[in-house]
């Protein structure tokens, strides 16, 4: 008989003093039987899996994605990941947002590609969003996993944050991905006026990445309005794509 992989948080409980990462930043890699990975032969762009030979990627097909690669440190969407996720953006419990923060730190410090960024930021929120949550999920995650990365690669203090959310999103779940890339276009700025930016290598962080509309109008704002170099993504976890029975055509999962 097959084992059972062990579910993720058991995994967590076994991690600690884990000799590896030592317990704190928790590397996903300690994780894995937990997760669903990125394949590697997903899309660099938008860590999507490829249907049919071509990404089935709106942003990728129309060469709308200014976005140069896509990490998820959790992989899809799916499981464990899935739950301890809605734990943190539904519910705010402090203990999944501190377990993501330092899964996100982890990831952060072992991936080949931090050393050339020159500045990590995440996708800024409108003070409207909260709907009476004590904190803005994401902004908690990545606030948790700063202090570990700042030693190595520069992090945005957020004092003022290099980018910020001019105006609310509409829900976009369960809306078409067409519908999604417009009704985000306008809802970002730069926080301030600065050359900082400029010729910079950036990676933005966010939860959750489905079609990659958000995070392409952060990066379209910090190209064209900062002047960075480059600009990738680094989500915790990528909404994998599903066939749409009713048109016959891939779609993203219903949900954030």
């Amino acid at each position: 008989m097959i084992a059972r992989p062990p579910s993720l948080w058991e995994a967590l409980r076994r991690h600690r003093g884990c000799r590896t990462c030592g317990g704190y930043p928790i590397c996903p890699s300690c994780l894995a039987q937990s997760l669903d990975p990125i394949p590697p032969d997903a899309c660099p762009r938008c860590a999507q899996r490829y249907l049919g030979g071509r990404c089935a990627s709106l942003g990728c097909r129309r060469g709308w994605l200014r976005i140069g690669r896509t990490y998820a440190a959790l992989g899809y969407k799916r499981g464990d990941a899935q739950r301890l996720l809605l734990a943190a953006k539904d519910a705010a419990q402090p203990g999944a947002i501190t377990l993501l923060g330092r899964l996100l730190a982890g990831f952060l410090l072992r991936h080949e590609a931090r050393s050339s960024y020159d500045v990590i930021l995440p996708v800024p929120f409108h003070p409207r969003c909260l709907r009476g949550r004590p904190v803005h999920p994401l902004t908690a995650v990545y606030l948790d996993a700063a202090p570990a990365l700042r030693p190595i690669v520069p992090a945005d203090d957020l004092a003022p944050p290099f980018l910020v959310q001019v105006r609310v999103i509409p829900s976009l779940r369960g809306r078409r991905e067409v519908d999604r890339w417009q009704a985000v276009r306008g809802a970002f700025a730069l926080g301030f006026a600065t050359r900082m930016l400029r010729g910079a290598r950036i990676a933005v962080i966010d939860d959750v990445m489905t079609t990659g509309a958000t995070l392409n109008e952060c990066a379209r704002v910090l190209c064209e309005a900062g002047g960075a170099a480059s600009v990738d993504a680094v989500v915790l976890v990528r909404q994998p794509w599903v066939r749409d029975a009713r048109r016959g055509v891939p779609s993203a999962m219903r949900g954030s």
